[in-house]
């Protein structure tokens, strides 16, 4: 195996082992928060941070990883995801969650640099292929963390899980020392906020990353944050915890699979993204109403087709009508305006939780995933499918 070729390998590890910090912990945030008291408000608060810090550092990042050496990125997110576990694991009191998930958020903001990064060590006419490969990575980290977090919470305690979280992200600052960056071409171009600027009056990216607002308010809403408050409720152990998330992942990474081989060779992608919607919208309203884990687990099904026909596809859909010199600028602006979702969604359906009640805040998301149906189908615009390779 030649330097280059090692080099990718570390990182592809590297990015599950990122991706496995971020998500050790998840199932357990908010029942954590319950045992300590925290209101409703407040998780939506907790929640809505690691939105927050994406949504004002994905643009700043994006421009400045251009410049320098993007393993730098790379390090400092492995590092802030280690540090954000750990916080949570020594402070672990509501004010230690709120900085650990805004150190999450910061973390994830170097997952744009840290795909870049993969898709420089192949050929430019073969970007289709890493940038599947660089997201199985990210699919294969987030599995593994609900599987081994809710093992570890079950025969420990939850705490644990954010300690597995910590120590998954110093592993993966570790394993990220050992990245040798490619050299980047003398005449290859910086991306500038004028690109951003550029690419923000394009109607069709303004489309998608609206849409992308609403795909990403819905899930981090429910599925990221307020579910596992129902799986409480209906007496979900912690392992089970863990599960309902597997629950929703394995139908992801199934359904993202039948798309990229199969579905979208035959169907345009606009009606997908509307029936995602459609999907969602079933899955807010059918979670409030199940009385049991088994069903839980098969409503989470529904979710997790859903969140993939909406956000998987619409990342698609917003660069289909950029030029290909400023499609990473596209991107970055897409990734910053939806992180206005990911803020949002928790802090109003914490609101609802705590001035109404759980069963209220899911169905209030069902109608939002309602609203967004309708949106999609008269916003998005016909329009040639992009190549599937």
């Amino acid at each position: 195996m030649n330097k280059q070729n090692l080099s990718r390998t570390i990182l592809f590890a590297t990015a599950a082992i990122f991706w496995f910090a971020q998500y050790a912990y998840t199932p357990f945030v908010n029942p954590q928060l319950i045992i300590m008291g925290a209101a409703a408000s407040l998780m939506g608060i907790i929640g809505g941070a690691y939105g927050f810090t994406q949504f004002v550092l994905r643009i700043p990042v994006g421009i400045i990883s251009d410049k320098w050496q993007k393993k730098f990125f790379v390090c400092t997110g492995c590092l802030c995801a280690g540090l954000a576990g750990l916080t949570m694991f020594l402070f672990h009191s509501p004010a230690g969650f709120l900085l650990g998930r805004a150190l999450g958020g910061v973390a994830a903001s170097s997952w744009v640099p840290m795909s870049v990064l993969y898709v420089s060590y192949f050929k430019a006419e073969q970007a289709a292929r890493p940038i599947t490969v660089i997201n199985m990575a990210n699919q294969i980290g987030r599995l593994l963390a609900f599987i081994l977090g809710a093992a570890v919470a079950a025969a420990i305690t939850p705490q644990a899980a954010f300690l597995v979280s910590a120590i998954g992200g110093f592993a993966g600052f570790a394993l990220s020392l050992f990245i040798t960056e490619p050299k980047q071409p003398a005449s290859q171009a910086h991306t500038t906020l004028r690109d951003f600027i550029a690419v923000a009056k394009e109607r069709n990216l303004l489309t998608t990353s609206m849409l992308g607002i609403f795909a990403q308010l819905l899930a981090f809403a429910t599925s990221v944050t307020f579910t596992p408050n129902h799986a409480v409720v209906i007496g979900a152990t912690p392992a089970q915890l863990g599960g309902i998330q597997v629950a929703l992942l394995v139908p992801s990474i199934a359904m993202s699979f039948l798309l990229s081989k199969f579905i979208l060779r035959r169907v345009d992608a606009k009606p997908l993204v509307v029936i995602g919607f459609a999907l969602t919208g079933l899955y807010c309203a059918l979670v409030p109403f199940t009385a049991t884990i088994t069903q839980l687990y098969l409503v989470q099904a529904l979710g997790g087709l859903g969140t993939t026909l909406t956000f998987s596809l619409l990342m698609g859909l917003c660069v289909e009508r950029v030029a290909p010199e400023i499609r990473g600028a596209a991107m970055g602006f897409f990734q910053s305006v939806y992180g206005i979702g990911m803020t949002i969604g928790p802090l109003i359906m914490g609101l609802l939780v705590g001035t109404r009640n759980l069963r209220f805040g899911f169905l209030f998301m069902a109608g939002i995933a309602a609203c967004a149906t309708l949106a999609a189908a008269l916003c998005l615009r016909k329009a040639p499918q992009a190549q599937i390779k």
